[in-house]
């Protein structure tokens, strides 16, 4: 569903007022229009950001490591991890992996995750600054630059990461969640109608079936939970 889709199917869910099918486009809208073209995309805002690890918000990244180089910043080109801070974010600590590139995939290495103060008290200490090596740890820095001891060049590195949520401006623009749940987004954005129009009724059938959607997407698209083995 897009944008403008999403939209007019709030139009008719909510009962406003105005012609079929409701708003022609997400632009240049007044009054009740311009009301629904945000709530629309207030709630889509809202679920993206009712927990941060969404699958359908995961993403990978990877960059080359530059000999000497430390931190990789947030950022594209050479030096950086090849992710804009505006798509960022989080970092999935489990997924980061390397390799040397002239050898390929099957040289590649799980790399294990410490502290940054552990990082920073490890590898920019003396000469380990300046010892380069493969990298086999890695950390996160306070401004979520991926860290690493000073690393030879030519190996790399692949992450996860989860995006920063994604606001809908254009008429095309298509939610990220899968199909089947996108009228999620409608019924959120349906409470809101029904509580600035002071209509009880419409915000609790909005709240109910938002519920209902909410709770099968949090089973079906949040990380699978794990319990620990048994104690020795």
């Amino acid at each position: 569903m897009t944008y403008l889709s999403l939209v007019q199917d709030l139009w008719r869910e909510s009962g406003a007022s105005g012609t079929s099918p409701g708003p022609p486009a997400v632009a240049g809208q007044t009054g009740e229009f311009a009301r629904l073209v945000a709530w629309i995309a207030a709630a889509w805002t809202d679920i993206q950001g009712a927990h941060t690890d969404w699958d359908f918000m995961r993403a990978s990244a990877s960059f080359t490591t530059v000999a000497g180089t430390s931190t990789y910043t947030l950022g594209t080109g050479a030096g950086t991890v090849g992710v804009t801070a505006a798509n960022f974010g989080q970092w999935d600590r489990n997924t980061a992996r390397a390799y040397l590139t002239a050898t390929g995939t099957d040289d590649e290495q799980f790399l294990d995750y410490i502290s940054y103060d552990e990082w920073r008290d490890t590898y920019l200490l003396g000469t380990l600054r300046g010892t380069n090596v493969r990298p086999l740890v890695f950390s996160i820095s306070p401004a979520k630059a991926i860290c690493l001891p000073p690393a030879l060049t030519g190996y790399t590195v692949t992450i996860d990461y989860f995006t920063a949520p994604v606001v809908l401006s254009a008429d095309a623009d298509e939610p990220t969640l899968p199909a089947h749940f996108q009228i999620a987004i409608v019924y959120r954005a349906l409470m809101m109608y029904g509580a600035y129009e002071s209509a009880s009724e419409v915000y609790n059938r909005g709240e109910l079936e938002f519920g209902k959607l909410m709770r099968r997407m949090t089973a079906d698209r949040l990380p699978e939970i794990r319990f620990a083995g048994a104690l020795a």
